[in-house]
């Protein structure tokens, strides 16, 4: 008989006695211990951690997420970890899935699980924002720690953790509710302090694209566009939101009408991400800013078809409505052709 697989839930908090809530009834039944990392609640976040049974560890908060993260990590004593934020539960569909998944990949060549993340503004009826997967169920090996003071990315042995596997969404999805509106303009300056700091370390290249989201969070379109395009030529690849730096970029040089740079960051967007829809849809309407038409057509019937078949881990924006609005171009382009041949 197989030894039965212990799952240790992981938390870093501060004043979520609500949200946390949430998180941890959706975890109710999955996992064998929580260990919570507290850096300076002064709500009943403590204490609802405790009707859970949590293990409570309290740490100073020294602007730096990484350091309570490794704390929790170091009194895991679970094989497999699951680290998700107090903003975040699993979807009730899904909730009763979790220690079945991690069970049925333990046997595989896995390290890591990447879950479906659904960003949902809880400010306007809990309407969805976007979707990326996202690591946040891992093997407890030797070797593990977080680094960066925000954005915090996981390592083994200081190097990028590999084996990682998207899983499903209708197996596991996460709902978090941390970019709502109320609540973006002061976690967008708040990151941006703690990233600005990190441009004087060993890797400012790691930082650049979360920079530049947090410029355009705040509307500072020049650094937005400054630190975006630095993210794009440093080449580096993270486990997920890669292209998000094309993605502000894009948006700032449409609506300053630069169209020549628009077109050019989109065809390198497609030559970097030629699986997203978004880019094809982009560099259609750079075509058609340029009345080529045919070309316009064509770019968009390309993303109607990456669409359809579309399942992997980067970020698309490209949905059933934008869908319906893409159908509804390719026939206004198709009868602006029919028009020139008459």
């Amino acid at each position: 008989m197989s030894k039965r697989i212990k799952i240790s839930a992981c938390y870093i908090v501060k004043n979520e006695a609500e949200n946390l809530k949430t998180s941890l009834e959706s975890l109710r039944g999955q996992v064998d211990e929580i260990i919570l990392v507290d850096t300076g609640s002064v709500d009943d976040t403590v204490k609802v951690a405790k009707s859970f049974g949590a293990k409570i560890f309290h740490e100073t908060w020294q602007d730096d997420f990484s350091a309570p993260r490794n704390v929790a990590l170091g009194k895991a004593s679970g094989d497999w970890i699951i680290f998700i934020d107090a903003d975040e539960y699993f979807t009730p569909d899904t909730s009763k899935n979790i220690r079945t998944v991690i069970e049925k990949i333990s046997s595989l060549n896995v390290n890591g699980l990447m879950i479906y993340r659904v960003n949902v503004d809880v400010n306007d009826g809990n309407k969805i924002l976007d979707a990326t997967y996202i690591l946040r169920i891992f093997k407890n090996l030797r070797g593990l720690s977080y680094v960066g003071k925000i954005h915090e990315e996981l390592r083994l042995n200081g190097k990028v953790l590999l084996g990682l596997v998207p899983i499903p969404k209708n197996f596991l999805t996460l709902y978090h509710t941390g970019y709502s509106s109320s609540v973006n303009r002061a976690k967008a300056e708040r990151n941006l302090k703690l990233l600005l700091t990190e441009l004087e370390g060993d890797e400012p290249q790691r930082v650049y694209g979360y920079i530049a989201q947090c410029y355009n969070g705040l509307e500072n379109y020049v650094q937005a566009e400054k630190f975006a395009k630095l993210d794009i030529e440093s080449g580096v690849k993270k486990s997920t939101f890669d292209s998000s730096s094309y993605r502000i970029l894009l948006d700032i040089l449409a609506r300053n009408n630069r169209l020549d740079e628009r077109k050019h960051f989109a065809e390198r967007a497609i030559k970097d991400f030629p699986m997203l829809p978004d880019f094809y849809a982009e560099l259609a309407e750079c075509h058609a800013a340029q009345n080529n038409f045919e070309g316009a057509a064509l770019m968009m019937s390309v993303a109607l078809d990456k669409f359809k078949v579309y399942d992997g881990v980067e970020t698309s924006i490209f949905n059933d409505e934008l869908a319906k609005v893409a159908a509804q171009r390719i026939n206004f382009w198709l009868n602006k052709i029919a028009e020139s041949l008459k």
